[in-house]
């Protein structure tokens, strides 16, 4: 097949000649109206206008941060190997096709040959074999440490191998997570992966290219890619991201129709702010159950978290639907037990709700030996000395409000049935002492959020170890220095196929249901919103909304 030169750096030369520099990259032309850019003609959608509270500026297909790396978890301008389909089972995107041993130590895969880099340069086998040799040695991705052999078989065909079970592992978790191809001329000799930026930094082999960014106005501009459609006719030829200041500004760009969806990976729009365009017409408010959520952990290196019956008598003590209606509004709804939420892959309905019940707390906390002594209307530990609990918050600069607030109901809750408790406020002040406090365990209570998103393979296990396997680093938020828990942890993630994973993600999710080690807060329905007037194809993948890797090959004008 003739191969179409695409120059993005061409393009982008031009551009500069003409036009003030405004960041890395100039305004290509003026800057159409989003009701103007919107406008489709035939079947096609001429431009998709998607809008964002994410910033625009880094533009590094390597890195996950800002509005470019966000849209590059849903085959952008990346060419991803894999995606997950609305029933969140994996499908080939880059490749065309994938199958992993029954021992789950090699997957087998074929590339396309008719693939090009956004420079016009054809994406080659070398590009294949470099890219995992420069994630597993360069960036030390964690996940193929025991990647031992890039095995090319033919000129479309290749093998990944393991010295471990960890290929199927591997590829769920890293759905979705910029698991793709790069450029073996543009990242080759670069030791930091986040120092490249600029015009070479952004190409990739995905089914857009980057052809100009307005700093100014936070908007960036993409063009198709027909050799790199992966799925069949692209028939998205345009797409313009459009940042905004908050979710409050996006909603109203989106009842104006300057916009026609929003994307924000893992942060859906917040249920006070859905409220504003609920019911507006043509405007579908994208409802899913999302498949991440606040949880709260028990420090178990020290009294009273160390204390199984202190953790189930606590629990009884903590309004759930308090929680869940400062949490998602009238839209949240009581957690389960096991952590876990519904739309995750394994969940474990069996495993029952958590009930608030302050008598029952009361009862037994009186059981476990803890009794207000002194009669000062607070309990103490069972011998005699005083009890009260440190409270820490996430720090977070998107979510520390929400935070504290849940925060403030659990405390009122626990003060209720006599457990004293504070906030620990050098922790919610600096981020550098709430991160040392949380992966030390130096805490009684941690409010935490995992964010799972479409992978639904989940970490939050991981995060609750206190220790992991020599050699391994991850963020820790608690403490189960258990080697039972540990082994099942690294036998999920040592699965060779749905069946192994599902068993044993619900003997953790038993785990933690039966030592109430940690628990969820609620269970939280996720909104995407999109506008239903102009394009018909839409589909809102569950807690992921409508922006994904199909999009490009299913919206159509109407």
């Amino acid at each position: 097949m003739k191969k179409k030169t695409i120059s993005l750096l061409l393009s982008l030369a031009v551009c500069l000649t003409m036009l003030p520099v405004q960041g890395i990259f100039a305004a290509e032309t003026e800057t159409e109206t989003a009701a103007e850019a919107s406008e489709s003609t035939g079947n096609h959608v001429e431009n998709l206008v998607i809008g964002t509270i994410a910033d625009q500026n880094v533009f590094n297909s390597l890195t996950q941060s800002d509005a470019f790396g966000l849209m590059n978890y849903n085959g952008f301008t990346q060419g991803d190997f894999v995606y997950r389909d609305e029933n969140n089972n994996l499908q080939p995107y880059f490749w065309k096709s994938f199958t992993i041993s029954d021992d789950g130590k090699q997957i087998d895969f074929t590339i396309p040959l008719d693939a090009v880099w956004h420079d016009g340069e054809p994406v080659t086998m070398d590009d294949v074999v470099f890219t995992f040799e420069y994630l597993r040695d360069v960036r030390k991705s964690g996940s193929l440490q025991n990647l031992t052999e890039v095995k090319v078989t033919g000129d479309d065909s290749a093998s990944l191998i393991f010295s471990e079970p960890d290929a199927y592992y591997w590829i769920n978790a890293s759905c979705n997570n910029n698991a793709c191809v790069y450029a073996k001329h543009i990242w080759e000799g670069i030791d930091d992966p986040t120092t490249l930026d600029g015009p070479e930094a952004a190409i990739g082999c995905g089914p857009y290219k980057l052809v100009s960014y307005d700093s100014d106005a936070q908007v960036s501009y993409y063009e198709a890619v027909p050799e790199n459609a992966f799925l069949g006719e692209i028939t998205v030829d345009k797409v313009t991201v459009q940042s905004y200041s908050d979710e409050t500004t996006l909603m109203m760009a989106m009842m104006n129709g300057d916009i026609d969806t929003m994307y924000n990976y893992a942060n859906p729009i917040d249920s006070d702010v859905i409220d504003t365009v609920k019911g507006t017409p043509d405007i579908d408010l994208g409802e899913s159950a999302f498949s991440g959520c606040y949880q709260m952990e028990y420090g178990k290196d020290r009294a009273p978290g160390n204390d199984q019956a202190f953790r189930e008598a606590a629990s009884f003590a903590i309004d759930y639907n308090q929680l869940a209606t400062t949490i998602n509004g009238e839209y949240g709804k009581v957690p389960g037990k096991g952590v876990i939420p519904p739309s995750c892959k394994g969940y474990d309905e069996s495993l029952g709700s958590l009930e608030f019940d302050a008598d029952k707390a009361a009862e037994l906390l009186d059981e476990a030996g803890y009794k207000d002594v002194d009669g000062d209307g607070y309990r103490e530990l069972p011998d005699g000395s005083p009890m009260d609990l440190s409270v820490i918050p996430q720090y977070s600069s998107k979510s520390m409000d929400m935070s504290n607030r849940i925060a403030e109901v659990i405390m009122n809750s626990l003060d209720k049935v006599g457990i004293k408790n504070h906030v620990d406020s050098d922790s919610i002040s600096n981020s550098e002492i709430w991160e040392d406090t949380v992966t030390k365990g130096n805490y009684d209570i941690s409010i935490t959020r995992t964010t799972s998103g479409m992978a639904s393979y989940s970490t939050a296990f991981r995060y609750f170890m206190g220790e992991l396997r020599e050699g391994e680093s991850s963020w820790l938020w608690g403490t189960i220095r258990d080697d039972s828990f540990r082994d099942t942890y690294y036998a999920m993630t040592q699965a060779v196929n749905d069946e192994q994973y599902i068993e044993n993600n619900q003997k953790l999710q038993k785990y933690v249901a039966d030592t109430m080690a940690a628990e969820a807060l609620c269970w939280e329905t996720a909104f995407f919103p999109y506008r239903t007037d102009k394009y018909t194809g839409w589909e809102n993948y569950p807690s992921w909304g409508a922006v994904h890797a199909t999009t490009w090959y299913r919206l159509t004008a109407k």
